[in-house]
């Protein structure tokens, strides 16, 4: 009897965790526990497994501090993980500093390396800048978040940023002081900059096409009827998109 009990207090927090995870995986607030997931278990017992929900519903903890405390812990274990993987790996490293709708600065770091034969990228943290944005100030950030983790600077193979000046500049830029820590790491824009240099040495016959293209689009995104039109033609040619971006 107390084994039994025991069980389905264990199957009843690992369920807890499940659920915390697909709560955080969905973006949706924490409270959404208790209000519809504890509910709609209780029906399905009663309706379909003709259970009576109590017992089973009283072993899951999904309140809002349980979700969040579940949710923290899987955090902090998928960053333990992590992090023991690149102490003994060579990886790539990817930085964008990012500003905030409240002006906060927040740098994320990304990395990427071999596990089991297979190319894993995973995001290593995200971290605020607490005061300026200079090369200076993004690489101690760094800097500091390895040697807390204990993961050896010299681990890192390459390193992919913006062209912004606190990342790139020569003398004073993260990419410069990170050269002086680790002298042969490869640097390079990432990917989805290198678009945009492109875009500066474009042809006069494309730079026209993409011109009337973006000139179009906006004339559809900034008129709320023509907007509205557009959403109806794709649908009813059952197109994958329906709206567009407006283009500055």
């Amino acid at each position: 009897m107390f084994h039994n009990a025991s069980q389905q207090n264990t199957d009843g927090l690992r369920a807890s965790y499940n659920i915390s995870m697909l709560i955080a995986k969905s973006g949706k607030p924490h409270t959404i526990g208790e209000k519809l997931i504890l509910p709609a278990i209780s029906e399905v017992l009663s309706i379909v497994l003709h259970k009576s929900p109590h017992d089973i519903i009283k072993t899951i903890p999904l309140s809002n501090n349980s979700v969040q405390r579940c949710i923290d812990e899987m955090a902090e274990n998928v960053e333990d993980v992590l992090c023991s993987i690149l102490r003994t790996t060579d990886f790539a490293l990817q930085l964008d500093e990012s500003t905030l709708p409240g002006n906060e600065s927040l740098l994320l770091a990304y990395v990427r390396f071999i596990k089991d034969e297979s190319l894993t990228q995973e995001l290593l943290f995200a971290r605020q800048l607490k005061t300026d944005t200079k090369g200076e100030s993004v690489f101690h950030l760094v800097e500091q978040f390895f040697k807390d983790k204990e993961i050896p600077l010299t681990n890192i193979l390459a390193c992919a940023t913006d062209g912004a000046p606190s990342m790139t500049g020569r003398y004073r830029g993260c990419v410069a002081y990170l050269k002086k820590a680790v002298p042969n790491v490869f640097t390079i824009h990432c990917d989805i900059h290198r678009q945009h240099l492109v875009a500066k040495t474009l042809s006069d016959h494309l730079h026209k096409s993409l011109h009337t293209v973006i000139t179009a689009v906006n004339k559809i995104k900034v008129h709320a009827l023509n907007d509205r039109l557009f959403r109806e033609l794709g649908v009813e040619y059952d197109e994958d998109f329906d709206h567009l971006l407006l283009h500055t």
